[in-house]
């Protein structure tokens, strides 16, 4: 997965389905491509993204880019530990 080629095109069609799908078979979408591609910071605008469609107003704002930024971390940590 060297090739930006790859991560664009994976962007653009996740952009897609993230507008499509309904938003817990995004999330899981997003979980899959977070294990799957190393580094994937994208997941982090797609949480954004999601706050903006399906967040309620009365409600925290930011709980899917709270949610993603945790999810990122914690899948970039456990990473690190199994290459050891």
């Amino acid at each position: 997965m060297r090739n930006p080629l790859y991560r664009t095109i994976f962007f653009f069609l996740i952009l897609i389905l993230v507008v499509i799908l309904p938003w817990w078979l995004s999330t899981l979408l997003l979980f899959g491509l977070t294990i799957y591609l190393p580094f994937y910071l994208e997941v982090l605008f797609f949480g954004f993204l999601l706050d903006l469609l399906y967040s309620p107003s009365f409600s925290f704002p930011y709980i899917g880019l709270t949610f993603a930024t945790v999810l990122l971390l914690i899948i970039m940590f456990i990473k690190t530990q199994i290459r050891r």
